[in-house]
C-alpha cells in the first residue's frame, strides 16, 4: 500500500545501489575526462607527426633534388675524369714522343761523337801514312843507290860466272864419262846379283821342302807317341780288371776250400802268386820341339803266312775251352747243391769222392774235366728227388 513505509533494508539497497551508481558515474567522468585528455594529447601528437611527416615529405624531396643534383655533378666529374684521363693520354704519348726523340737525339749525339772520333782516327791514320810514305820514299831512293852498285856489281859477277861456266862445262863432260863408267859397273853388278838371287831362291826352295818334311815326320811322331800311350793306358786298365778277377778268384777258391772242409773233405790249399800291383799311370810328357829328322828307312814286309781254311774250319768247329771262373762257378753250385743233399740225411759219400777229383783236375789246370765233373754232381743230385 501507497501509505505503507517501505522496508529499511530496500532503503539499504536503494541507497547502496545509488551510491555505488553514483561512484560509477563518478568515476565514468573521471575517465572520460582522462579519455578527453588523452584525445586531446593524441590530437597534439598527431598533429605533431603531421606536421613531422609533412617535414619529412619536404626533406625526401629536398633529399631527392639533392640526390638529382649529386647524380648530375657526378656524371660531370665522371665527364671531367674521362677529359683528365684523355689529357692524361696525350700527355703520355706526347712524354714518349719526347722520349723517343730524346733517345734519338742521344743516338745522333752518339753517332755524331763516333763520326768525330772516326774523322779523328782517320787523320791520324793519314798522317802515319803521309809519314810511312815519306818514309819509303826515303827508302826508295836509299834502294835505288843500292840497285846501282848491285849493277855494277852484277856486271863484275856475270864476268865472274861466264868464267865459272866454261870450268863447269869441262867439269860436266868429265862427270859424264865417269858416269858412263859407272853405269857400265852398275848393269854388271846386277846381272851378278840377279845371279846371286836366283841361286838363294833354289837353297830357300830346298829349306822350306826340308821343314815341310820334317814337320810331317815330327806330326807322325807324335801321332804315333799317341796312339802308344792310349795302347798303354788301355793295358793298364785291362790288367787291373785281370788283377780284380784273380782277386774274385781267389776269394772263391778259399771260400770252396773252406766248405770242403766244412764238408769233411780235407785238401790242402796251396797258397796262389798274389796278382801283382797294377803298372802306375804314365804321366804324359811334353812332345819334343820339331828337329829336321832324315826320312825313315822303309819298313821291311812282314812274312805273309799262308792261309790255311782247313785249319780255320778246324778251329771253327771245335769247342771253346771253359775258363777258370766257369770251372768255380760250378764247383761251387755243386758243393752248395751237395751241403742241402747231406743236411737232408742223402749219402754224399760218392759225391764227395768226385768233388775230390774235380778239385784236383781244377788245381791242375784242366777246367774243363772239372766242369764235366761238376756237371755230373749236378745231375745226379737233380735226378733224384730230395726227401721232404
Amino acid at each position: 500500500m501507497p501509505s505503507d513505509k517501505p522496508s529499511p533494508m530496500l532503503l539499504d539497497a536503494v541507497k547502496a545501489s545509488a551510491s555505488k551508481f553514483k561512484e560509477q558515474k563518478d568515476a565514468l567522468e573521471a575517465r572520460a575526462k582522462e579519455l578527453d585528455a588523452l584525445k586531446a594529447q593524441l590530437d597534439a601528437e598527431r598533429a605533431e607527426v603531421e606536421r613531422d611527416r609533412s617535414k619529412l615529405k619536404a626533406e625526401r624531396e629536398a633529399f631527392v633534388r639533392e640526390k638529382e643534383e649529386v647524380r648530375q655533378e657526378r656524371a660531370a666529374i665522371d665527364r671531367d675524369i674521362a677529359a683528365v684521363k684523355t689529357e692524361r693520354e696525350k700527355v703520355a704519348a706526347e712524354e714518349k714522343r719526347l722520349q723517343e726523340w730524346a733517345r734519338g737525339l742521344n743516338e745522333r749525339e752518339k753517332s755524331i761523337k763516333e763520326g768525330e772520333d772516326r774523322i779523328k782516327r782517320l787523320e791520324q791514320e793519314f798522317s802515319a801514312q803521309i809519314k810511312e810514305s815519306e818514309e819509303k820514299l826515303q827508302a826508295l831512293i836509299e834502294r835505288e843507290e843500292l840497285v846501282a852498285q848491285r849493277e855494277r856489281s852484277l856486271g863484275d859477277t856475270i864476268e865472274r860466272v861466264s868464267s865459272l861456266e866454261r870450268g863447269l862445262s869441262q867439269r860436266e863432260r868429265t862427270l859424264a864419262k865417269r858416269e858412263e863408267e859407272l853405269i857400265r859397273l852398275q848393269n854388271e853388278r846386277l846381272s851378278a846379283l840377279e845371279a846371286r838371287e836366283k841361286e838363294l831362291l833354289k837353297i830357300t826352295e830346298d829349306m822350306h821342302a826340308r821343314e815341310r818334311e820334317s814337320i810331317q815326320q815330327h806330326e807322325s811322331f807324335v801321332d804315333l807317341q799317341n796312339t802308344l800311350r792310349s795302347e798303354l793306358n788301355n793295358m793298364a786298365d785291362e790288367r787291373q780288371k785281370l788283377a780284380m778277377k784273380e782277386k774274385s778268384l781267389l776269394e772263391a777258391e778259399k771260400y770252396l776250400a773252406a766248405a770242403l772242409e766244412a764238408s769233411g773233405i780235407e785238401i790242402p790249399v796251396e797258397p796262389s802268386p798274389m796278382a801283382p800291383p797294377p803298372p802306375p799311370p804314365m804321366e804324359p810328357r811334353p812332345p819334343p820341339a820339331p828337329t829336321v829328322v832324315p826320312p825313315p828307312p822303309a819298313a821291311p814286309k812282314k812274312h805273309e803266312v799262308p792261309f790255311d781254311e782247313a785249319s780255320l774250319g778246324e778251329e771253327v768247329e771245335s769247342k771253346p775251352k771253359a775258363t777258370k771262373a766257369e770251372a768255380l762257378d760250378r764247383m761251387t753250385r755243386a758243393l752248395e747243391t751237395a751241403k742241402k743233399a747231406r743236411d737232408q740225411g742223402r749219402n754224399v759219400s760218392e759225391i764227395r769222392k768226385t768233388l775230390k777229383l774235380a778239385r784236383g783236375a781244377f788245381e791242375a789246370g784242366d777246367y774243363d774235366n772239372a766242369v764235366r765233373l761238376a756237371d755230373e754232381i749236378l745231375r745226379e743230385l737233380e735226378a733224384v728227388p730230395l726227401p721232404k
